[in-house]
């Protein structure tokens, strides 16, 4: 287990067996309904078990060397069975985003609202009640438009469709697919970085930013609660990987999983302790979403600080 430095900055070591076996319990609960909630769900399905779910659902299968793109673009079978597809996508991504929204709220929020000390990054401050509905609303609305999208892909993918993903570990070799998976952690907190700097620029601040920092309290439903041309910015550069670069599934899987859970954590408002020695607690980005001008990331500090942009407390 780690605790947080008395600036409430850096993670530092406490290990507790027991605190361990707990927050281990329930990182997988929650790891469990995180993947639920995100829309691309299916999508990790599809890449893990394209195969098996060819043999269960009732698409039309193109080989995957067909000569022309385009010829099966125009047929449209490339996008065979689509509703399916987006169905199963849809639906259960919205109900795991809900179910562990209503679950956060109840336990901590409900339950414990009169300990806030005890488990609130910002104890003495409250989303109003539209701003909370504001979250909620926004929030699934960009749920739903991700997982409408991951259904697309899936879809596009179970029926040929070019994917550089592949599952035979000897595929490129050992050492390819050992350094490709710090490869893509890297790459996806870049992809989280460098655009949510960029989205501080002033002008983009006012048009587009701004919107996810009316919740200067953070709650779950925030974590999705933005402007959609930047929710869609962030969902195809971490998606791209899968058009462009040859990548084990189940690496590519696993890491976008691990910052999709900690997305959600660190948007939840909840002092939550990190168990990874290069993971900042939740307290790192709640500190953005209160300063705004620091702590600009989420699974790592080493972009921080390269560029000097991880919090300091004489700094306003």
């Amino acid at each position: 287990m780690q605790t947080t430095n008395k600036q409430g900055m850096e993670p530092t070591s406490s290990w507790n067996i027991w605190s361990l076996v707990s927050t281990g319990v329930f990182m997988v609960v929650v790891f469990v309904l995180a993947t639920a909630a995100r829309g691309e769900w299916f999508l990790v399905a599809t890449c893990l078990g394209k195969d098996f779910l060819r043999d269960v659902m009732p698409t039309f299968n193109v080989p995957v060397n067909s000569t022309s793109h385009l010829r099966h673009l125009l047929m449209g079978t490339w996008f065979k069975d689509l509703p399916i597809y987006v169905a199963f996508s849809v639906i259960p991504s919205l109900c795991g985003f809900w179910g562990i929204g209503i679950g956060f709220d109840f336990y901590f929020y409900k339950k414990r609202n009169d300990k806030p000390e005890q488990w609130k990054c910002q104890p003495t401050r409250w989303l109003t009640k539209p701003n909370e509905w504001h979250a909620f609303l926004l929030g699934s609305t960009n749920m739903l438009i991700g997982s409408v999208v991951s259904g697309v892909i899936s879809c596009y993918i179970m029926n040929g469709g070019k994917c550089t993903l592949y599952t035979r570990s000897d595929a490129y070799g050992w050492a390819y697919l050992l350094l490709s998976a710090p490869a893509l952690f890297l790459y996806n907190g870049a992809v989280i970085y460098y655009p949510h700097r960029m989205f501080h620029i002033p002008f983009l601040y006012r048009h587009v930013h701004k919107v996810h920092h009316r919740y200067g309290s953070p709650t779950l439903y925030t974590a999705t609660a933005m402007h959609t041309l930047e929710f869609l910015v962030y969902q195809i550069l971490l998606m791209l990987p899968v058009f462009v670069v040859p990548l084990h599934a189940v690496v590519f899987v696993t890491i976008l999983l691990y910052g999709y859970y900690y997305d959600l954590m660190d948007h939840s408002g909840i002092k939550i302790d990190s168990v990874w020695p290069w993971q900042p607690s939740t307290m790192f980005h709640d500190d953005h979403h209160r300063h705004t001008h620091c702590n600009f990331g989420l699974n790592t500090i080493l972009f921080y600080r390269f560029h000097g942009t991880l919090r300091r407390t004489n700094r306003k």
